[in-house]
């Protein structure tokens, strides 16, 4: 694959991933000021985004199962779109919390608020032993 098709690809890559991380933070802010999980309105959006990404990913297989190497040149390139990944990976975790959170019953948001950092570890240290 020429260098010029693959930095196309690559670059595309790139604004999904950002397109992506938006969408991620913006159902994380929502969670944040309501405390309910998302609205089918915003999962019937995200859903959308599946097919775009499946097209995103038929691209960069492209790409993986071309007999030439990436060049040199496309390196930081590639790295960005390795950063964007891991924050994709962050948010998302961290969505997944919130939407844990959100999804207690009351009485267990009470608890799971009342814990402090470290204390859950500390606890299942003391039985450990």
């Amino acid at each position: 694959m020429n260098p010029a098709k693959t930095e196309a690809i690559l670059r595309e890559h790139v604004r999904l991933c950002s397109d992506l991380h938006q969408l991620f933070i913006e159902e994380g802010q929502l969670m944040r000021s309501t405390g309910e999980p998302p609205s089918e309105e915003f999962l019937e959006k995200k859903k959308k985004f599946v097919g775009v990404l499946d097209k995103g990913l038929e691209l960069l297989r492209m790409i993986n199962e071309s007999d030439e190497p990436v060049s040199p040149i496309l390196s930081p390139l590639v790295k960005e779109c390795r950063d964007k990944i891991m924050k994709l990976m962050i948010v998302d975790r961290e969505n997944e919390r919130l939407l844990l959170k959100c999804s207690l019953p009351p009485r267990m948001k009470e608890a799971y608020s009342k814990v402090a950092p470290g204390q859950v570890a500390r606890a299942y240290g003391k039985f450990a032993k």
